[in-house]
């Protein structure tokens, strides 16, 4: 039956459109809606009008130069320019670009970026308003200078190299390592295996100022860099502007060759072992590399590869999935598909996180799936599953074609400059691909297996900790035992598919008994006759979306500290379980080709669900969320799969010396209350199925004392009759429950804690909080605690970052909580040298003092709430802002989204009024400290 319906639904999908006459060859157009051009001196444009974000655009240069054309003198300047090219430029000094466009709302980190890689380096600028002819042209002007006008002084450059250490400390964690450790055997032999972006710190200090200059000279140049525009502007008028503003710019005479690297090939298997004591896991990977298809023959037949390609990962990726959902897991995930490694060179990659107990067991099983698959391949069943998912995803995108981002659709044309990546367009793909598939086999699919794993070009990493009582297998036993997987008896796969409905029967439906109009939401508001509420808001800002947030009040604040490590994982294994009659692997089977979602949380306070739901699958969501709460699944089998899987992650997680910050931070905060429960071996132990199976049922007990919230494109009228069926139709008793304070509360004097921990990369990590009870709970204050972070964040990026380069950034949060108790706290959190650290702390805490003491500065404070209020103009078109704001109003009884309760407070902040609210709150607050620094300094 399920078959027969699959192919029912393929036949709608794919019959309609009809095989057509397929020329490999044939090039794919770019988008239509793209004005693209080259300029004499080499500079591509692509100019795109697109209208969301509404009123915005977002300006790219995509430079076509990386790390891997670095000589061994300039390791690591590629991203150093990166940089450098917010310290000044022609007609924008010092930090002029930040200044200017940050005087417009367009913030630093937010709205402007940018990003190194061995092969790219990429700026933008987005969201930029487009009321303003001036800050258009001035925007372009930015870019125009990036091009070829970055001033690289001296004084600057210096000023940066602190910056760059910086970065290069707080990055360096034992993942890092292990990632760059394995490149040296997955890249063997090529400059892939020497280049890490970030670079050379000898180089990074020491470098002379003409190093990076004759890089930048060599490099940025027009032939090698292309500017994109996307956004809700006259795509004509910008191209217009494009052409005049960067047609000057000269061309580099004797350009030096933009090369490209490969990878050698290897007949005899490469294989390391990597190992660093702040590994967080046991990690096992194979890469069989392959040729990438040339940049001039990615064509049509190029593109119906990548299809195939993708097909062939969400079907192995199914079985994968599948086997650790019961029983004794061989490993805690793994995966596998054909990937792009770099512009020259694919691999067919299989990668597995193991468990340490059993880590020959976990490779040897990620590799018989993988060999079921080479010797058996797919079935048919499989594969008009993994059809109807893809061509769903891209029905989902097509209905959404004209809400679609602008800085996603930027990122795809940027890799149609740099590796000629087809950009036809969601309207050709989705047309495309219904035709392609059409004659898409699964024989076809299956002879994938073979062309990928070959016996040539194979690279074997095994990457893990190093700690007492575990030693990772040898490279002979690794090999041996994909020579046991060769010689197995692997079974063919069996596709268990029920043909079972969702629902057996549909439940009789309740009734609104009362509703009213939410005229500050335009919402409209439900009252069930089993006393449940429901609110409907209606927008278009997204086509084909239905989010829906649900919660009532308790959480685990109800149950003891024995039970808060079954309440606090509860979300996590309900979703493992799967719902009703089905277990997850064969809900996610009945549910292909659906864009749906809903999963249950518990939180301190609150119970609830999250969920989403395209708007043709609305009713699929509302059967989903009826069984939540009628239906609930509690499968034995699968709880002990997931909490071995737990178990085995755990293993190796506190090796990770950000993890003994954040817990030992946690555990401060809070005083060291016995509620404080760290994710950790302990933790997971502690997890038990009984208790979680009677938290569920009675944190969920009650629909009635339940909230449901719709936002998206979904009126009132047509829900009504669904909300009746499956809101109204369930079971509803007469109570009624609300959260407990179990005073939970930060520690009643300044506290300081400073430890010490063994680090491969030494630094310094501090965590501050200022914090203190005598608040209202109001949005005024709220505001104005929001203007407070972001003052401090600009006195931090300008003293500690720029003018010490003592970090790569200083974390900045300011908030007032309102349930249990009204609190408030301003906390900065930052690493750096431990030789700078106490001259830092100290500016942290001279910087907030000075907020009222010497005082704020005009032009930070405009800038600050010229950002506020763009990103609240951009709010106001987001689904999820609405639907936090009608949660907001429901748990808080206050109203945010008028104007009077935003903007107006906004408008109305002046530099007196942020420097009083400073010192009422802030002179006198409790203080907390936590500070880690390495064993030996």
């Amino acid at each position: 039956m399920k078959r027969i319906f699959l192919s029912i639904c393929l036949g709608l999908v794919f019959g309609i459109v009809g095989a057509q006459s397929f020329n490999p060859d044939e090039k794919l157009p770019l988008n239509p809606k793209v004005r693209y051009g080259v300029l004499d001196n080499g500079l591509t444009y692509y100019v795109m009008h697109n209208e969301e974000p509404k009123d915005r655009v977002s300006f790219y240069i995509v430079q076509n130069v990386g790390a891997i054309l670095e000589n061994d003198n300039q390791n690591g300047l590629a991203h150093f320019l990166e940089h450098m090219a917010f310290n000044g430029t022609e007609n924008y000094p010092d930090k002029g670009i930040l200044d200017y466009l940050e005087s417009y709302g367009v913030a630093f980190g937010r709205n402007i970026n940018a990003y190194t890689s061995t092969d790219e380096t990429v700026y933008n600028l987005s969201g930029v308003p487009v009321d303003n002819e001036n800050l258009i042209d001035s925007t372009l002007l930015v870019l125009h200078d990036w091009c070829n006008y970055l001033l690289l002084t001296s004084e600057e450059i210096d000023s940066e190299r602190g910056v760059i250490h910086e970065e290069w400390r707080t990055r360096h964690s034992g993942r890092m390592r292990v990632y760059l450790e394995s490149n040296k055997y997955i890249f063997q032999g090529s400059k892939y295996a020497e280049r890490d972006v970030i670079g050379s710190l000898d180089v990074i200090d020491n470098f002379d100022h003409q190093v990076i200059r004759d890089f930048y000279h060599d490099y940025y140049r027009t032939d090698l860099q292309a500017i994109v525009v996307v956004g809700d502007i006259d795509a004509e008028v910008i191209e217009k502007k494009i052409i005049k503003m960067f047609s000057p710019i000269p061309v580099v005479d004797n350009p030096k060759e933009r090369k490209y690297f490969d990878v050698p090939t290897n007949k005899e298997p490469i294989v390391g072992i990597v190992t660093d004591p702040e590994a967080g896991g046991i990690r096992f990977s194979m890469y069989v590399k392959h040729k990438a298809t040339a940049f001039d023959d990615k064509n049509m037949g190029y593109y119906r590869q990548g299809l195939l390609d993708n097909l062939y990962a969400k079907m192995i990726n199914a079985r994968y999935s599948e086997l650790v959902q019961t029983g004794t897991p061989p490993f805690i995930m793994a995966n596998a598909g054909y990937y792009s490694m770099q512009p020259l060179v694919d691999a067919y990659v299989v990668v597995g996180s193991l468990n340490e107990n059993n880590i020959l067991g976990g490779i040897e099983a990620a590799m018989i799936e993988n060999e079921r698959v080479l010797r058996h391949g797919f079935t048919s069943t499989e594969l008009e599953r993994a059809k109807v998912a893809i061509v769903s995803y891209l029905e989902k995108v097509y209905k959404e074609r004209n809400k679609q981002n602008s800085d996603r659709l930027a990122r795809e044309i940027n890799t149609n400059y740099l590796v000629n990546e087809p950009v036809p367009g969601i309207e050709y793909e989705f047309e495309l691909t219904k035709k392609l598939f059409v004659d898409v086999t699964v024989e076809e699919i299956n002879a994938l297996a073979a062309k990928w794993n070959t016996k040539e070009n194979v690279v074997l990493v095994l990457s893990g900790p190093e700690k007492e009582g575990l030693t990772l297998p040898a490279k002979d036993e690794i090999l041996d035992v994909l020579v046991k997987v060769k010689q197995s008896d692997v079974t063919a796969y069996i596709d268990k598919v029920s043909d079972e409905p969702l629902i057996a029967k549909i439940p009789k439906a309740g009734k609104v008994v009362k509703e009213n109009t939410l005229n500050d939401f335009g919402a409209t508001e439900w009252v069930l006759d089993n006393g449940a509420k429901v609110i409907i808001k209606t927008t278009d800002f997204k086509e084909n979306e239905i989010n829906l947030e649900v919660y009532s009040n308790g959480g685990s604040s109800l149950y003891g500290v024995e039970d808060l490590p079954s309440v606090q994982m509860l979300g996590g294994f309900m979703d493992a379980f799967g719902i009703g009659n089905f277990d997850k692997v064969s809900l996610e089977k009945m549910l292909t080709g659906k864009v749906v979602s809903i999963a249950p949380f518990v939180s301190d306070l609150y119970q609830g669900f999250n969920g989403s739901s395209s708007v043709q699958d609305f009713e699929i969501l509302m059967q989903l969320l009826y069984l939540q709460f009628e239906n609930p699944r509690f499968d034995e089998d699968a709880f002990n799969a997931l909490k071995a899987r737990y178990m085995a992650y755990v293993a190796n997680i506190d090796a990770d010396v950000n993890k003994a910050f954040r817990d030992t931070v946690s555990l401060v905060l809070t005083d060291y209350n016995e509620r404080t429960i760290l994710f950790n071996t302990n933790l997971v132990e502690n997890i038990d199925f009984a208790t979680m199976e009677r938290v569920y049922k009675e944190r969920f007990a009650n629909p009635g004392n339940f909230t449901f919230v719709f936002t998206g494109n979904i009126k009132s009228s047509d829900a009504k009759g669904l909300v009746e069926t499956y809101i109204g139709g369930l079971k509803s008793v007469d109570s009624k429950e609300n959260w407990k304070n179990n005073n939970v509360n930060y520690p009643a004097k300044d506290t300081y804690n400073a430890f010490v921990k063994d680090m491969t990369t030494p630094k310094t990590t501090i965590h501050i909080e200022l914090h203190g009870d005598k608040i209202e709970y109001n949005a005024e204050n709220r505001i104005y605690m929001e203007v407070v972070s972001s003052l401090l964040s600009k006195r931090y990026l300008e003293e500690i970052r720029e003018k010490e380069g003592g970090s790569y950034g200083v974390g900045v949060r300011a908030s007032i909580s309102h349930y249990p108790t009204v609190e408030y706290s301003l906390m900065a959190r930052f690493d750096t040298d431990p030789a700078k650290a106490d001259k830092l702390k100290a500016i942290v805490y001279a910087e907030i003092d000075n907020l009222y003491s010497v005082g704020v500065k005009d032009d930070d404070l405009e800038e600050v709430k010229s950002n506020m209020l763009k990103v609240r103009e951009e709010n106001l078109r987001k689904n999820s802002y609405w639907e936090s704001a009608i949660m907001h109003y429901f748990k808080h009884n206050e109203i945010i989204v008028v104007p009077a309760s935003y903007e107006d407070i906004v408008n109305a902040v002046t530099k007196d009024k942020v420097e009083k609210f400073a010192k009422k709150y802030f002179s006198k607050a409790n203080k907390v400290e936590v500070v880690m620094s390495p064993s030996e300094m």
